[in-house]
């Protein structure tokens, strides 16, 4: 039976690697149309906070990332925030080191 990988640096850093692959601008639109996927429960508390993020950068471009197939990462560059998901599992705002990497992504690309 193969070990299961327990360094949380190294997965962070497989993570990013995936992120950094994946991440695309989206629209406000879109961020609208993954809501059933991030919040498959209507009820969730999280949801509120979720359209809140949304409508206070609506101006804003949006990037979106996804690592390991399941964790989304949603960025907002100009207002330096951003959340995680994990749908059905998990979510939380992005802590000051993912913003970090997540800043240097989108600058490396030239979009700010």
């Amino acid at each position: 039976m193969e070990q299961e990988n327990l360094d949380i640096n190294s997965i962070m850093e497989e993570r990013g690697h995936a992120v950094e692959a994946s991440l695309r601008v989206i629209s406000t639109e879109e961020l609208k149309q993954l809501e059933p996927v991030l919040f498959p429960d209507v009820t969730h508390p999280w949801l509120t906070p979720y359209h809140r993020f949304v409508e206070e950068n609506s101006g804003c471009l949006f990037y979106h990332g996804k690592a390991d197939g399941r964790t989304h990462v949603l960025y907002c560059r100009q207002q330096e925030t951003g959340m995680w998901f994990i749908p059905g599992v998990a979510v939380g705002i992005l802590q000051p080191g993912a913003l970090e990497g997540m800043k240097a992504i989108v600058d490396s690309r030239g979009a700010a």
